[in-house]
């Protein structure tokens, strides 16, 4: 499918995100500065949310054993959007599609008490599936992603108000974005299909009124869909509509009464007596390559300042010895501030201006005999034609500070 001006894969290009190579592999994109520039921003802004919540972070390996697949099910419900096993000296190995049965043997590593639950585990994990090649779309749906994955380790009796706060968790961090929701979607089991669920009647009927009771707590308006939940439990669906029209799930929240069974969780409660804890399996917005695909397409590719891979250009007006030495100057001085900006010449003015604008660059400045004589800087903004600030260095980059601080 063609990209349009709209579309993350046509604004992705101006601003040197990514490149797919197939000589790379199908659906393995090759991720530039600029977009880790982005990544390691949302990255630092989510740990602070994930420490807020109570989050504590782990790494674990990008491959998993074939009995660590087969225990926690996902060879018998997941193999289809895995890629083959790697075999090698009586060892079978798979590229993990999961995080939860990693994070699983986190829990598993010492006794559990009652007083250590709800326990809270994020990791930023990568992943492997094995879209159809036809379904491949970008940033949006490649084959290797990272996503930012937790999981909560909760008792039954804490279950509801932790989907309550975990719902308002994803919600802070997708209004701090101003991500319109589109809609929510409750998905439920088909109950005439249990070939693709696990086979409890009672435990779907318990957590699918757990989830639909805690939802209308909430006061939120949802739709329910029969057949969409994960095989091993109900989810909540926060989804916002793509530049092609269509419905893309951005955040989750999955309710797992399965895995802890699987796995032998326990934790001993206050009778001492052993208990398996309930997993909430929960993502504030997916993986980092589809959320900076729909983040550029909300904004047009006009990210937030903090956000800019670049965030100013200085543009000297010609090759004078004092006009090339102040800009590097003020570029040293900028980047003392954790200020992002790149020096620009070579060209003519007008076409450095014409290439700001088309790379969705907030802030210039142009530094020639007259701006270093009067000492002042002239801050033009981009996004908004005709918008230019008459600023001293200092008075410049504490503007760009608070820009960056909003």
């Amino acid at each position: 499918m063609k990209a349009t001006q709209s579309d993350h894969r046509y604004l992705a290009k101006d601003l040197d995100l990514y490149i797919l190579n197939e000589q790379n592999g199908q659906g393995l994109p090759i991720l530039l500065p600029n977009w880790v520039i982005i990544r390691n921003k949302i990255a630092g802004f989510l740990r602070r949310k994930q420490k807020e919540f109570g989050f504590q972070e782990v790494m674990t390996p990008v491959l998993g054993s074939e009995e660590l697949y087969k225990t926690s099910g996902h060879l018998a419900h997941y193999q289809d959007s895995m890629f083959p096993a790697v075999s090698r000296n009586n060892e079978t190995l798979y590229l993990r599609p999961m995080t939860c049965p990693h994070h699983c043997l986190v829990y598993q590593q010492k006794p559990r008490s009652y007083r250590d639950l709800p326990f809270r585990v994020c990791e930023n994990s990568i992943l492997h599936r094995y879209e159809a090649s036809g379904g491949l779309k970008g940033l949006e749906r490649p084959r290797c992603f990272e996503l930012a994955d937790h999981h909560i380790f909760v008792s039954q009796d804490q279950l509801k108000e932790e989907i309550k706060k975990t719902y308002h968790y994803i919600a802070n961090f997708l209004t701090s974005f101003n991500f319109p929701v589109s809609r929510l979607v409750c998905a439920l089991h088909d109950p005439n299909n249990f070939a693709k669920y696990h086979p409890d009647k009672k435990v779907w009927d318990s957590s699918e009124n757990l989830l639909i009771n805690s939802l209308n707590e909430l006061g939120l308006e949802y739709i329910t869909l029969k057949g969409e939940a994960a095989f091993y439990g109900p989810k909540l669906d926060l989804e916002i509509t793509a530049a092609d029209g269509k419905n893309i799930s951005i955040a989750t929240i999955q309710l797992d009464f399965v895995l802890p069974q699987k796995f032998g969780l326990n934790y001993i409660n206050r009778e001492q007596k052993k208990q398996i804890p309930v997993i909430i399996h929960q993502s504030p917005f997916g993986s980092y390559q589809r959320f900076i695909a729909l983040l550029l397409e909300q904004t047009g590719g006009k990210l937030p300042f903090w956000l800019a891979p670049i965030q100013l250009v200085i543009l000297p007006l010609n090759d004078q010895k004092e006009v090339k030495e102040y800009s590097k100057s003020l570029q040293k001085e900028l980047l003392s501030n954790s200020l992002r900006s790149e020096i620009w010449q070579k060209k003519t003015l007008n076409y450095l201006i014409k290439k700001i604008h088309e790379k969705k660059i907030p802030f210039y400045v142009v530094i020639g005999k007259e701006e270093l004589e009067n000492k002042k800087l002239n801050l033009k903004h981009a996004y908004h034609a005709g918008e230019t600030r008459e600023l001293t260095e200092k008075e410049l980059i504490n503007k760009l500070n608070q820009e960056n601080k909003a």
